[in-house]
C-alpha cells in the first residue's frame, strides 16, 4: 500500500502530520500530485482557537476532523471511470467547495451557496490539500493557464473563488457603486473584480490604514476610508446619488 504524509488539524494548538493511504479515485474522480496548498486565514483560527462550530449547527465544528487544507493546486496523475474534461498531467486548481450539483445555486453555478446535502468543502468536510496527493472531483477543477505558478492556483482557489462568486451574484457591472467593507485578500480581491467588471465607483472601508494605501496603491480603489470615520454612513451616501446607496456590500 502506498502511502503519503497528511497535516490534521486535532486542536490544541498544534498540527498534527500523519501517515496514510494515498487515495484511488473513483467514478468522476481525479488524484493530485500536490504542489501548492495555502494556509488561510480560517486554517489559522482553528489551530489557535480551537474547534469553533457555527451559528447554522452550534453542535457540529465546521472542521469535521479531514486532511486540512482548502487551497489546493497541482498535477493530475491518475484518474477514475467517467472523468471526460481533464487528462492525465494536467495543471489544476481545485475549487474549495465541492458544491452537490443539483440545487438551484449549483447549477447557477454558485457552489459556495449551495444548499444540497452533498456539499462539502475541502479540508473541513472531506480531505483537503495539506497532503501529498488530493482526491477531487473533476467538476470542481479548474485548468491553470501556463502563465500562472501552482502559488497562484492556490489562492485563486479561495481567495478569488469566494469572491468573485459574490460579484457574480450582486451582477455588478458598470452603472454600480461597490462598497466593499475589509480589505483582507478576499475583500481586495472583490475589488479587482468589481473593477474589472466596470463598476462605476468602488469604496472600501477598513480599520487599518496600510490596507486602505495598499489598495489604493493597485489603483483598484476610488475612495477609502477607516471605519472609525464619524459620520461615515453619511459620506458614502453622499458619494451614491439619487439615493440608490451601493449595490453590492461585499464583506470580509
Amino acid at each position: 500500500m502506498k502511502t503519503m504524509l497528511a497535516a490534521y488539524l486535532p486542536g490544541n494548538s498544534t498540527v498534527d502530520l500523519r501517515e496514510v493511504a494515498v487515495p484511488t479515485p473513483g467514478i468522476n474522480q481525479v488524484l493530485i500530485k500536490m504542489k501548492s496548498s495555502g494556509i488561510c486565514g480560517s486554517d489559522v483560527h482553528y489551530i489557535y482557537h480551537q474547534h469553533r462550530a457555527t451559528a447554522a449547527a452550534p453542535d457540529k465544528p465546521l472542521y469535521q476532523g479531514f486532511i486540512n487544507g482548502h487551497e489546493p493546486c497541482g498535477q493530475i496523475v491518475a484518474m477514475g471511470q467517467g472523468c471526460r474534461h481533464f487528462k492525465e498531467g494536467d495543471r489544476v486548481l481545485v475549487y474549495h467547495i465541492s458544491g452537490c450539483g443539483f440545487c438551484p445555486n449549483c447549477r447557477r453555478g454558485f457552489p459556495i451557496s449551495c444548499t444540497g446535502k452533498g456539499k462539502a468543502a475541502y479540508g473541513w468536510q472531506r480531505d483537503g490539500g495539506h497532503a501529498e496527493y488530493l482526491l477531487a472531483e473533476e467538476k470542481d477543477l479548474i485548468l491553470l493557464p501556463d502563465a500562472l505558478s501552482y502559488e497562484d492556483g492556490a489562492f485563486i482557489s479561495c481567495g478569488v473563488g469566494t469572491a468573485y462568486e459574490g460579484i457574480l451574484r450582486g451582477e455588478v457591472s458598470g452603472s454600480d457603486n461597490v462598497l466593499v467593507v475589509g480589505l483582507g485578500p478576499v475583500g481586495m480581491m472583490a475589488m479587482m473584480l468589481a473593477k474589472g467588471r466596470g463598476a462605476k465607483r468602488i469604496i472600501g472601508v477598513d480599520m487599518l490604514p496600510e490596507r486602505l494605501a495598499m489598495a489604493k496603491q493597485l489603483g483598484v480603489m476610488d475612495h477609502g476610508y477607516l471605519a472609525t470615520t464619524e459620520g461615515l454612513p453619511q459620506i458614502i451616501a453622499e458619494l451614491t446619488p439619487r439615493w440608490r446607496g451601493c449595490c453590492a456590500r461585499l464583506f470580509r
